[in-house]
C-alpha cells in the first residue's frame, strides 16, 4: 500500500509524533501506532530512539468498504486529540453541510488529522488505495516507518489535501454552447486525471440541476465516459440551463452551461 507522508507547516511545531504503520494483504487490516519522544523518567519507553508508545490502533479495509460512506471521491480520517486516536471518520460528509476545508473543520473541532485513508473510487483495489500522513513541517524519515507491506514516497504538497487533489479523479464536462428553447441536448462527461488524461474506470456522477432538466440525478460512468441528455421545456430565449457535477459527497465539482435560444 503507498503511504504519501506530508510536511504540514499548518501542524503545530511542537506536535512531533513518530508513527508506525503496517499492512497485512491477507486480512486487509491496517495497523497505525503513534509514539512520542520519552520523557527522562518514563519507564514505558520503547528503548528504539527513546519513544513512548501513545496508541495503536488497527483499521480493516475490508469492513470499511462496507460502510455507507464508502464512495468514490471519498477520503476516512485517523484523526488525534488530546494524545488519543479518535474513531475512524469519513471526511466528506462532515465538511459538506458547512462546506468548509479540512484545515477549517480540523481548526474548528481542534483535531490533528494524522492519518488519510483515501479512496478514489469506491471499486479500488487495495493497491489503489493511498495512505496520507500529516506531520509537521520539521519532520524527517525518522518520525515515518513503514513495514514491506508498504511503499513510502516523501510528497512535496503543503498538505494532504494537496495530495488527494493530485490525485483524485476529476470530472470535466462538454455541453454545446446553445439550445432552442423547448429543445434538448446532450452533455458529455469524462473521469480524468489532474493531466486531462481519460481514467478507464466506473464512478458514479451525481448532477444538479439548477436550471432546464435533467431525467435523473446520478449517473455511472463507464470506462470513464456517460451523457447526459438535458432539456429546455418550458424556458424561453434568453434562459439559461446549468447543470452540476460532482461527487456522492462533494457536489458541484463542475457544471455545464448553456444558453437557451429562439427556436
Amino acid at each position: 500500500m503507498k503511504i504519501i507522508a506530508v510536511r504540514n507547516a499548518q501542524i503545530h511545531p511542537q506536535f512531533q509524533p513518530t508513527v508506525h504503520l503496517g499492512f497485512d494483504p491477507a486480512t486487509s487490516d491496517l495497523s497505525v501506532s503513534l509514539y512520542l519522544p520519552a520523557l527522562a523518567t518514563d519507564e514505558s519507553a520503547t528503548g528504539e530512539g527513546g519513544l513512548t508508545l501513545l496508541e495503536s490502533v488497527v483499521v480493516n479495509i475490508a469492513d470499511l468498504r462496507k460502510r455507507y460512506d464508502w464512495c468514490d471521491h471519498q477520503t476516512y480520517f485517523l484523526a488525534v486529540h488530546a494524545g488519543a486516536f479518535l474513531p475512524v471518520f469519513a471526511l466528506y460528509p462532515e465538511t459538506l453541510p458547512n462546506r468548509e476545508t479540512a484545515v477549517d473543520y480540523a481548526q474548528r473541532l481542534k483535531r490533528n488529522l494524522l492519518v488519510g485513508i483515501n479512496v478514489p473510487f469506491a471499486a479500488a483495489s487495495d493497491d489503489e488505495l493511498f495512505i496520507t500522513v500529516n506531520l509537521n513541517a520539521q519532520a524527517t524519515d525518522a518520525n515515518i516507518q513503514v513495514d514491506e507491506h508498504c511503499a513510502l514516497v516523501w510528497s512535496d504538497a503543503a498538505s494532504s489535501g494537496a495530495v488527494r487533489t493530485m490525485a483524485f479523479p476529476f470530472i470535466h464536462v462538454q455541453a454545446p454552447a446553445s439550445v432552442a428553447a423547448g429543445g434538448s441536448a446532450l452533455i458529455e462527461l469524462r473521469i480524468e486525471d489532474v493531466a486531462g488524461q481519460l481514467l478507464d474506470r466506473e464512478a458514479v456522477v451525481c448532477l444538479e440541476a439548477v436550471s432546464g432538466l435533467v431525467p435523473f440525478t446520478r449517473v455511472r460512468a463507464s470506462h470513464g465516459l456517460a451523457s447526459v441528455p438535458v432539456s429546455a421545456a418550458g424556458m424561453s430565449a434568453g434562459d439559461e440551463i446549468r447543470v452540476k457535477f460532482g461527487w456522492k459527497y462533494f457536489p458541484g465539482a463542475e457544471d455545464a452551461r448553456i444558453a437557451v435560444v429562439a427556436a
